[in-house]
């Protein structure tokens, strides 16, 4: 592949760096004042990434989106994620929402593109995360033309304002990741659906417990075919894993930009600290750092545009970028000394949220051996 980006892909880097400038940076600076952002300082920035055609960045263009490539949608999220405060682009489903019936699409697509639903993915369970196939225990059992569905869900984002959920459950014991997982659609407030106890996290954010007790639901519920939920699961999280990547390069360029800056202003003992051999090898072993995963990252994009399986690469991605992002993290803030550990600045705010990117989405761990050293010694 030449690296060299498309000019239309440039065209669009440039363009998405100006509203970031422009709209999202004034609200960074409020978060580093300790101010609440609400859903009227993201408005106006929401309003011109849509006039600019930046919204549904991946939706195909018969439900009004932009219908950009991979590449496009990583070269996009490096941008945005330059910013604590990204810019919201809206029309962001995953694919197997786009397969849903008429019918469904009337319930749960359609409100979610205009934004007037939201909705939270269930897989996780207190037995494991990492091991969906092997350690969900929700079941959904048979119960005349629906199913009844009985079991637990830990550590959900957006459950506290999702709409309806997306879960995971099994359906054939025997089989499970083989034909034996089903995704359902259930709404909030279901009899015998309960979200459980906050639970914040690291990163400020927070996430929720689910349970289900005897939750019946109609045939309708059902995603695609019954069993056919752990292949839609899995490529939903092949894409947010690549989006992960992205994201990594985007917060470390900020961290190496805001280091070299730093470097170069801040004088001890009588010399500026980029004139120090210390200084030096930290921020060019960080740029090397992004360098490197975004090479790998705008590579493994621009296989999956070609139609190509990126699976593994996927993987690849996701442990290179968050294992490399907390370690630029982490010396960006040691350079900046107090100030940096300081919410005052925006890498004390980075430094807990990078560090859960090592685990959601599939650990380090799994990717490393699970994905991409099983298909090396296959």
């Amino acid at each position: 592949m030449d690296f060299e980006l498309p000019e239309e892909t440039k065209a669009l880097q440039k363009l998405v760096r100006q509203l970031v400038e422009k709209h999202q940076m004034p609200l960074e600076q409020k978060v580093l004042r300790g101010e609440t952002i609400t859903p009227s300082d993201l408005a106006p920035g929401r309003k011109a990434a849509r006039e600019a055609g930046l919204w549904g960045l991946s939706l195909p263009k018969d439900y009004g989106g932009a219908a950009l490539s991979t590449l496009d949608n990583v070269v996009i999220a490096e941008e945005n994620e330059r910013c604590l405060v990204p810019l919201q682009f809206g029309g962001r489903v995953p694919g197997f929402l786009l397969r849903l019936d008429d019918r469904q699409k009337q319930k749960y697509l359609y409100p979610v593109l205009k934004g007037e639903k939201r909705y939270a993915f269930a897989q996780t369970e207190p037995s494991g995360g990492s091991d969906p196939g092997g350690q969900i225990r929700t079941m959904a059992t048979r119960k005349g033309a629906g199913w009844v569905i009985n079991g637990s869900k830990v550590f959900i984002t957006f459950a506290a304002v999702a709409d309806f959920f997306i879960v995971v459950a099994v359906t054939d014991q025997e089989r499970r990741q083989h034909g034996g997982m089903t995704l359902f659609l259930i709404d909030r407030g279901v009899p015998g659906l309960t979200i459980g106890r906050a639970i914040p996290m690291i990163g400020a954010k927070t996430t929720h417990e689910l349970f289900f007790d005897n939750v019946e639901v109609s045939d309708d519920a059902v995603i695609g075919k019954p069993g056919t939920g752990f292949a839609s699961a899995q490529d939903l999280l092949s894409t947010a894993r690549m989006n992960i990547g992205a994201k990594a390069i985007g917060i470390a360029q900020r961290c190496v930009d805001m280091m070299i800056d730093h470097a170069k202003t801040r004088v001890a003992f009588g010399e500026a600290l980029a004139r120090k051999q210390a200084v030096q090898a930290m921020i060019v072993d960080s740029w090397v750092d992004v360098h490197q995963t975004r090479l790998v990252t705008h590579h493994a994009a621009w296989k999956n545009d070609r139609g190509e399986d990126t699976r593994v690469e996927a993987g690849l991605v996701k442990f290179l970028g968050s294992e490399m992002v907390g370690r630029v993290v982490d010396r960006a803030l040691q350079l900046h000394g107090a100030s940096g550990a300081s919410f005052d600045s925006p890498l004390a705010h980075w430094y807990g949220h990078v560090r859960t990117m090592r685990i959601y989405e599939g650990p380090t761990e799994t990717q490393r051996y699970r994905v991409v050293a099983r298909a090396l010694l296959r």
